[in-house]
């Protein structure tokens, strides 16, 4: 008996110690135009300021669709990601994002990355040059998916 009354609080607790109390949409649009659009000019900034051209971005973020409606969700993903990247440029704004959410990164993914950007284990070839330009154009991918998500829930907000 004692087992199947801990199995039960366990049911009932562990969903509740899983989620997080992200922010309802308008408190997200409202924190953004607070301090996020501060942070992403600022990262947008520094990012072209290393003068690097992404011609063929392969990286796809996660982005803002209809049939994605989870806005809130998806730019806090976008956040982890940027947060996985670890270039000093984009650690703010990932910072930023994910608090304006109050909604930690994902448990089970690499220092914030979905699980099927992991790392595989193999080294690719190139210098070091190389794969900060490949981050800094995955950061650049990432920072036009969260404005365009913004945009978005800011016209939802506004249409509802």
């Amino acid at each position: 008996m004692p087992l199947l009354c801990i199995s039960l609080l366990v049911l009932v607790l562990l969903p509740l110690s899983l989620s997080c109390d992200r922010k309802t949409p308008a408190e997200v649009r409202d924190r953004f135009s607070e301090t996020v659009e501060t942070y992403m000019s600022n990262t947008r900034e520094n990012l072209t300021s290393e003068n690097h051209s992404c011609d063929k971005v392969k990286h796809k973020p996660p982005n803002c669709t209809t049939e994605n409606p989870d806005i809130v969700g998806t730019l806090l993903l976008q956040a982890c990601e940027m947060m996985g990247l670890r270039l000093p440029q984009t650690k703010a704004l990932a910072t930023v994002v994910q608090d304006s959410i109050d909604c930690p990164c994902p448990k089970g993914s690499t220092k914030g990355v979905r699980p099927s950007m992991r790392p595989t284990r193999r080294r690719t070839t190139g210098s070091r040059e190389e794969k900060r330009k490949k981050k800094i154009c995955k950061a650049n991918a990432i920072l036009s998916s969260m404005t365009v998500c913004y945009q978005k829930l800011n016209s939802q907000l506004m249409d509802a």
